[in-house]
């Protein structure tokens, strides 16, 4: 129906315009993604996850179809070695790639790493790089299991927090943290193209910090309401007045 598809439709043509006069990709999948899952959980119907992955797709092929800095992504994605020469683009996620495959398990330790190759972005869009490269593995799934740990008390304020609004105000938040530890993480790792997006309480970059700190503190507040004893009900006056006549 129109007024179910209106919305959607909506804040895809909101998330396009952004994508190609701002240039930004993750702002334009960020707030997309996160009115999908709101949406989701709202309905609960699976049918708004497939409908929102399939108006993703197709906004982003007609945007690649004339817009160079996302098709440039999406070929660096696709083979970061072919144009390593040819494009910046190619030449971040293929210096990224190296390094975490010099990384290893372990990592060459703390400042022993050549982030540096990656340019400015070693310490914003591609952070996650130098830690795959200085503390390895295992420091990647540290940092990992530390960002899940994060979102499922998010999810689980949201399942303890009594009214909707607080309900979807959880989910919602938590599903933005997750949406950008997966798109950052994903992109540098070649998972998905780059967004060029930064990683939460790890890359440069104030406004981010910022927004993620106060999405922290969101969280913690609907946590201390819905964890409060419920307040008693409060007194009737005119029933302490009743009396109950018996015959």
């Amino acid at each position: 129906r129109g007024r179910d598809l209106g919305p959607i439709i909506t804040i895809w043509a909101v998330s396009l315009l952004i994508l190609i006069f701002e240039n930004d990709l993750g702002s334009s999948l960020l707030f997309f993604g996160m009115f999908v899952i709101m949406l989701y959980v709202a309905t609960e119907r699976t049918s708004w996850i497939v409908i929102g992955l399939l108006m993703s797709a197709a906004g982003a092929v007609g945007v690649a179809s004339f817009a160079s800095h996302v098709q440039a992504r999406v070929d660096a994605w696709l083979d970061p070695f072919g144009c390593y020469a040819d494009s910046g683009a190619c030449e971040q996620i293929g210096q990224s790639i190296m390094s975490f495959g010099s990384g290893g398990v372990l990592g060459t330790g703390l400042g022993q790493g050549n982030s540096d190759l990656i340019g400015f972005a070693a310490n914003s869009d591609f952070i996650f790089s130098t830690v795959g490269e200085e503390l390895g593995l295992a420091g990647v799934m540290a940092f990992l299991l530390l960002y899940g740990l994060i979102i499922e008390r998010g999810v689980r304020t949201a399942l303890a927090a009594r009214d909707p609004f607080g309900k979807l105000f959880a989910v919602g938040l938590s599903g933005a943290f997750a949406l950008q530890i997966f798109v950052v993480a994903g992109g540098v790792m070649g998972l998905i193209p780059l967004t060029g997006m930064t990683m939460p309480f790890l890359a440069a970059g104030g406004s981010s910090v910022i927004a993620n700190w106060a999405l922290i503190g969101l969280l913690l507040r609907i946590s201390d309401t819905a964890r409060r004893p419920a307040p008693a009900p409060a007194s009737n006056p005119d029933a302490e007045m009743t009396q109950v006549v018996r015959p």
